[in-house]
């Protein structure tokens, strides 16, 4: 017989307290799932969903699903009638979807004993879409459960925040990584800790590095933007920061960036062997025979700090323009 269950991998407190809350039929109407970007947080949300809807569960396997009801394969295929899924349309969440949401919260499930809404990328809805929202979740329907996905919560309101039970996700271990990639892509064990490492614990971009050949050519360019600011003026590197805020995955750019210069570190202290980027060793070893040390950490104690400041309320081009000027190179 077939197994529908969705799989996660790691963020085993996580699956083993919404099992519990299953189990002791003491599920919240609301949660918040927050964490860095694809390291499985929208994955855990469906499997959530899939377990509050399954119709016999059992076991403290994953989050209690049983993975062979017709429930179980209707979620695994996205096909539930009582699971509702919402993005933001373009590069907001807008009022009316959330009126959507509100206006189908107030009518029963359709088969299972909960409607499961799971909306991504929260941070992005607009003020008028997220007051919309307090309602529901102040007022809600015993059959509703509604989780909130978000990796930035400095784009949250804090009145959305209390009324919901709150994950805080992190990256994942290099060893679950590798076990995801070798299990669903088959791809050998050296480059699934290639992946591994180069994903600094998201699985998600591990999986779209191993299975999409555009999603390496892209990564290349973008090493290629970030080394091509090493030689221009000031003035490029201000308006490079305006692209990188517009077009957002900032903070991904700056895990790449992180790794990239931790790897000109690494070269610079005889340890060859932990590169990550090693299809990069000609400009890697370069920058780290030209670039001093000290220039080095101090860029990458910036990336540091720049990661962390764009995770509170903060102006993001500000962050971007600041952390370029101490970028090594001409400027």
């Amino acid at each position: 017989m077939e197994d529908y269950r969705i799989q996660v991998y790691g963020h085993d407190w996580a699956q083993r307290l919404l099992r519990r809350a299953i189990q002791q039929d003491a599920t919240r109407h609301a949660y918040l799932f927050l964490g860095p970007e694809h390291i499985g947080k929208t994955t855990l949300a469906r499997a959530f969903a899939q377990a509050l809807t399954c119709e016999n569960p059992a076991g403290d396997a994953g989050l209690g699903a049983c993975g062979h009801c017709r429930s179980c394969r209707l979620a695994a295929e996205n096909m539930h009638p009582d699971h509702r899924f919402f993005a933001p349309a373009g590069n907001q969440l807008v009022i009316d979807q959330i009126r959507n949401i509100v206006r189908e919260a107030s009518r029963s499930p359709v088969e299972a004993r909960y409607k499961v809404f799971i909306i991504t990328a929260f941070e992005r809805a607009n003020v008028n879409a997220a007051n919309a929202l307090l309602k529901t979740l102040e007022e809600p329907s015993a059959s509703t459960r509604i989780i909130l996905v978000s990796h930035q919560p400095s784009g949250l309101l804090d009145t959305i925040i209390s009324r919901c039970q709150l994950l805080r996700l992190r990256p994942l271990p290099e060893r679950i990584i590798i076990r995801a990639l070798r299990e669903k892509t088959g791809i050998a064990e050296t480059d699934a800790l290639r992946l591994a490492r180069l994903s600094n614990g998201r699985l998600g971009s591990a999986l779209t590095m191993a299975s999409d050949p555009s999603a390496w050519e892209t990564y290349n360019q973008r090493i290629a933007a970030m080394l091509a600011l090493l030689e221009v003026r000031t003035a490029d590197r201000m308006a490079y920061a305006r692209e990188m805020e517009k077009e957002g995955n900032i903070e991904t750019a700056l895990q790449e960036w992180l790794l990239w210069w931790r790897d000109v570190l690494v070269l610079q202290n005889n340890s060859g062997a932990l590169i990550v980027n090693q299809e990069h060793m000609s400009e890697l070893t370069r920058l780290a025979e030209n670039v001093p040390q000290n220039q080095v950490r101090r860029f990458i104690e910036a990336i540091m700090s720049t990661a962390s400041y764009l995770r509170r309320n903060v102006n993001r081009q500000l962050a971007l323009e600041a952390l370029l000027l101490k970028m090594p190179g001409s400027a």
